[in-house]
């Protein structure tokens, strides 16, 4: 039989076997079952290695290095496909690690005099097994596995530092301890999170010499004493790793043209650098969720560890209260490894994003897997150790400790696997795709799209997937540096459209639209159609989800409505589903995004009843309308009716404005505001005598008002009255001779004048 004391650091054939078991049970179910294409969250990084945008945050430059040649040598498509693979395979490389953690763990915590052969052949190697497999199968893995992502890559690290740092406690080796501590460093200079690793290390290596020296267990065979310790070598590693890191990033970042698309001086950059790192930390997780994790998976894998030496003593059985405190720190551990939905942590609210880090999220669950493995193990051990001994010496426990905790890990990882199949998220996903697909497809030959920002990032990479280049253009984009320089891409320098670019884009879609000649042959359209509304000119042509003032193709834009519609149907199909399911915020995000285009372009060709139902089944939108609708009333609520009017009339919502109008003219029936309020909403809801009624109205008090005899001579105009229609124009081109709106109005009051 082979000795527990002589267990340390021993892995041996079968743990290895155990261990590559469970990295291909990761590695197949998520290449097999894992939701397909890109998720939305990398999007823009991928943006940046493929070569078409500057990248705005320095982080991640470790991941960017490795996956920027794929894209040179093989191109998008390509590129994109060694990902999925790659992703699938270090997830199942992660799956090994953490097994072999797991094992390791146990090996040095649990001592006993009496040499169980059962404890190395079976006990620590399933549990070790049963941790790998609940790490496997998380939700929280398979988002940022689906892919080869940075959080995958900053898993792959920590669990290698870990792992490294264990061998040596448990085997020794300075060829183990050195990596370890230079991969900590670099680490470090990734991510801030990994800052911690070093304070961890020297705190378990602190636990377990004191665990020795009380006698708790004896001292592994090639456990360093701290006197042999090469402590300041350990530390310039770690310096160097982290200088070595901060040098990677920066050059990297440099070299993608992000320094210059920021405006950043070179010489500020490692000041930037630590602004980066400062958001990286504190957009991790919201302060509910740091002390959610910390309380439901740390602490309890420290509570675990720190008691399994005192549960496995050979003087006397597991004591009640260490046990029952084992237990439930194991069960409270067990609700977070990602197998059950309801009892996350980060689930407890649902339209919140508790934890934004995909790495973050995966380090709570593997504390929360190892800690089911210990106090697992230790309630197993205990019992095989009572079964095997004289029953007169030590009780037999009883069927708590016996069976509840095998019975509670087979059944959680059967639920685990039924759940393995992502049908909902997969078919979202595939939505998604083949709405950026069909934008693309609508875009024929333009060069430029007028756009809202949110699939920005997925068009250009469909494009290049093409071989194309469409460059879109964000009406809602801000004044930083890094925006203008999108905005800018694709236009000569000295051009005019570039100072138009830098001042915004919805400048740029102003001289387009309406000062230059064909301006808009090369553009498409999602957003910006109330320059056309407000010229009173007729809309682009709207196809599915793209509308252009010159179609190549007629025939092309029946089919692009069509198989828009086919999206929209898939939409409404899939959409009770989600509720039950958890995608990841940006793919819902995304989602919601595409749900929102189809709704408005369906408006557009006024096709009100689809338009309706994806609205209805828009959980983003019910939410902001939901948000609106409370801090309307909010507001509303603390107001006179003569503010709310004046607010509401600011705002030009003239449907709100008329809910306070009704009241002013109670008071006032010749109320300017009001009558102005009431007589917008009218001929916004072509209620042409009623609002013509309320402008006149207007007029009693304010004769010279522009607005009101120009909206007069438009009414005019429509109820066939042109010699009124005439004299409003001409009285308003009067008070605004230079005003554009005013002068087409004139025109076409005189194109039927009599």
């Amino acid at each position: 039989m082979r000795d527990m004391m002589n267990d340390s650091g021993q892995l041996g054939a079968r743990n290895v076997l155990a261990a590559l078991v469970a990295g291909l049970v990761a590695f197949f179910a998520i290449l097999i079952f894992g939701v397909p294409g890109l998720d939305p969250s990398l999007w823009s990084e991928v943006t940046v290695v493929a070569g078409l945008r500057p990248p705005q945050e320095i982080f991640p430059g470790y991941w960017r290095i490795l996956t920027g040649w794929m894209f040179k040598l093989f191109g998008t498509t390509v590129a994109l496909h060694a990902l999925t693979f790659v992703g699938a395979a270090v997830a199942g490389v992660c799956t090994m690690l953490v097994c072999l953690i797991t094992r390791l763990v146990l090996s040095l915590l649990i001592r006993t005099a009496h040499p169980f052969e059962v404890w190395s052949d079976r006990i620590a190697p399933f549990f070790a097994f049963v941790a790998a497999l609940l790490f496997a199968l998380c939700d929280p893995l398979w988002s940022i596995a689906r892919v080869f992502s940075p959080d995958e890559l900053r898993l792959l690290m920590f669990l290698g530092i870990i792992y490294l740092s264990l061998r040596w406690f448990t085997a020794g080796g300075r060829w183990r301890l050195f990596p370890a501590m230079a991969l900590m460093g670099l680490m470090a200079a990734e991510t801030p999170f990994a800052f911690i690793l070093p304070v961890v290390f020297v705190g378990f290596y602190v636990t377990v010499w004191y665990c020795v020296v009380d006698g708790l267990f004896p001292k592994p065979e090639k456990f360093a004493e701290p006197s042999e310790l090469p402590k300041w070598r350990m530390f310039f590693l770690f310096l160097g790793g982290v200088a070595l890191g901060a040098w990677i990033n920066v050059m990297c970042f440099a070299a993608l043209g992000g320094i210059s698309a920021n405006g950043w001086n070179p010489g500020h950059v490692y000041f930037f650098y630590g602004a980066s790192y400062w958001r990286v930390l504190t957009g991790a997780a919201s302060l509910i969720a740091w002390v959610l994790g910390l309380g439901f998976c740390v602490v309890p894998l420290v509570v675990a560890l720190r008691l399994m030496p005192v549960t496995t003593r050979d003087d006397r059985p597991m004591p009640f209260g260490p046990g029952a405190l084992l237990f439930f720190v194991g069960v409270i551990a067990l609700m977070q490894t990602g197998v059950l939905q309801a009892t996350r942590f980060w689930l407890f609210a649902k339209d919140i994003v508790q934890v934004r880090s995909g790495f973050l999220l995966v380090f709570f669950v593997t504390c929360a897997v190892v800690t089911v493995a210990v106090f697992a193990a230790s309630f197993a051990f205990e019992c095989q150790r009572t079964y095997l001994a004289d029953e007169d010496e030590v009780p037999r426990p009883g069927i708590l400790l016996r069976w509840l905790v095998p019975i509670i890990a087979v059944g959680v990882l059967g639920m685990a696997l039924v759940s393995v199949p992502k049908s909902v998220e997969t078919e979202m996903q595939r939505i998604v795709d083949d709405a950026v697909d069909e934008i693309v497809d609508e875009c024929e030959d333009a060069r430029w799209i007028f756009t809202d920002g949110r699939l920005d990032p997925a068009l250009e990479i469909a494009a290049a997937k093409r071989g194309k280049k469409l460059l879109p253009l964000n009406m809602m984009s801000g004044a930083s540096a890094w925006e203008i320089s999108l905005c800018k891409r694709g236009f000569d320098p000295d051009s005019e459209d570039v100072k138009s670019a830098e001042t915004g884009i919805p400048t740029l879609l102003r001289v387009w639209a309406g000062e230059k000649t064909n301006g808009m042959d090369v553009a498409a359209l999602q957003l910006g159609f109330e320059f056309w509304k407000r010229q009173q000119k007729t809309l682009p042509k709207a196809s599915g989800m793209v509308a252009r003032t010159k179609w190549t193709d007629s025939a092309s834009v029946e089919k692009g409505i069509k198989r828009s519609e086919e999206i929209a149907k898939r939409i409404l199909a899939v959409s009770p589903g989600i509720d039950k399911s958890d995608p990841t915020p940006a793919l819902a995000s995304a989602f919601s995004a595409v749900s929102w285009r189809l709704s408005r372009f369906a408006r557009l060709r006024k096709d009100e009843q689809l338009a309706n139902d994806l609205d209805l089944t828009n959980r983003a939108l019910k939410r902001m309308l939901s948000a609106f609708e409370y801090e309307r009333m909010r507001t509303f609520m603390q107001l006179t009716p003569k503010e709310g009017l004046e607010i509401a009339l600011k705002r030009a919502n003239f449907s709100e404005a008329t809910r306070y109008a009704s009241a002013v003219l109670r008071n006032d029936p010749d109320d300017p505001e009001a009558n102005f309020g009431m007589g917008m909403s009218a001929l916004l809801g072509n209620r042409l005598k009623d609002a013509e009624f309320y402008l006149s109205k207007c007029l009693k008090r304010r004769p010279e008002e522009p607005a009101v005899l120009n909206n007069l001579s438009i009414i005019n105009r429509k109820l066939h009255k042109y010699k009124e229609a005439e004299e409003y124009a001409r009285k308003a081109i009067k008070f605004l001779p230079d005003s554009p709106e005013v002068k087409q109005t004139l025109e076409d009051a005189l194109k039927h004048a009599p």
